[in-house]
């Protein structure tokens, strides 16, 4: 029988009744193949993607973790549905987060905001899938961020979280964590458009193919390379490298569809740029040309009092 089913990724449940939900890491590749791989092999010991925080979530009654991205020192982007565990569309009452960074601490969240069109997890679509999570205390001052931007089909991507792990040979076989932080990349396949019809892609997909098919076209980048996401990861980053070797977020990781993190599920998110005007006006964090623009105008008053 061809088993296909929709996995909401951001959930795993620590404590109370099993979610209504079905549950959805970065998985490594084949156990047997080459270049050898493990779910160890995936954590991010440099701290490349120190910007990337696992979620400790709670809706009053059971905890949940997911994965989240900052993108500023008191913003947060995650998975709508991270803070939506009824799928109403809107943050739960009595919901609370703790943003969790390896090396710089835990920082609670003092509200969290969906988009006007978020109407909950496939609900009766999987779009509009994004919460914005404002920190009741900033993070560390010198930090990094990923800027926003858009992709393409065929871009290359980077997705980070701290969901659970295994091998594409067969699935799962750890447990998501505050700490591991895992990384992998896959190819953009294709696009879903807008549920409201306005014709621009607003979710993207991917399939997680096996070593075999390495070099092929539209094959595996590599056994340790190719990954998909899983239970734990919804709400981490889909980032792709800029030339000059920063990080650009394209995606929020939310979703996959198959048979739990084996080779030929086909996993997705939600893309930032659809949304971007969103959350510039939800957090108030400046566009980079703005703030090139703010610098120069402030250099050049700067050098007009000191010339006179």
């Amino acid at each position: 029988m061809n088993l296909r089913w929709l996995c909401l990724c951001g959930f795993v449940l620590l404590t109370g009744q099993v979610s209504s939900a079905a549950i959805a890491t970065i998985l490594a590749g084949g156990e047997t193949a080459l270049p050898a791989d493990t779910p160890s092999g995936r954590l991010d010991t440099a701290g490349e993607f120190s910007f990337v925080g696992a979620l400790a979530i709670s809706n009053g009654s059971v905890n949940y973790r997911g994965s989240a991205v900052a993108l500023s020192s008191e913003w947060v982007l995650t998975a709508g549905h991270n803070a939506d565990l009824n799928d109403d569309g809107l943050p739960d009452a009595g919901w609370s987060g703790t943003f969790h960074l390896p090396g710089y601490g835990s920082f609670g969240v003092a509200r969290a905001y969906t988009p006007p069109s978020f109407t909950g997890f496939a609900n009766p679509s999987v779009n509009d899938d994004l919460a914005l999570l404002h920190l009741a205390v900033p993070l560390p001052v010198g930090m990094s961020f990923p800027t926003l931007g858009a992709a393409g089909i065929g871009d290359v991507i980077t997705l980070v979280g701290f969901g659970r792990s295994g091998y594409g040979s067969y699935g799962y076989t750890t447990s998501a964590s505050l700490t591991d932080r895992r990384f992998g990349s896959n190819v953009i396949d294709s696009f879903r458009l807008d549920d409201e019809g306005s014709g621009r892609a607003e979710v993207f997909l991917y399939d997680f193919d096996a070593p075999a098919t390495t070099g092929q076209p539209g094959g595996s980048l590599g056994n340790d390379v190719e990954t998909i996401i899983g239970p734990g990861d919804s709400g981490g980053a889909a980032l792709r490298q800029k030339a000059d070797g920063s990080w650009e977020l394209v995606g929020i990781n939310t979703f996959t569809e198959g048979y739990g993190g084996r080779f030929g599920d086909t996993g997705g998110g939600v893309l930032v740029d659809p949304y971007k005007d969103w959350i510039l006006q939800t957090t108030g964090i400046p566009e980079p040309a703005c703030v090139e623009m703010l610098m120069l105008t402030l250099l050049v008053f700067i050098l007009r009092r000191h010339h006179r």
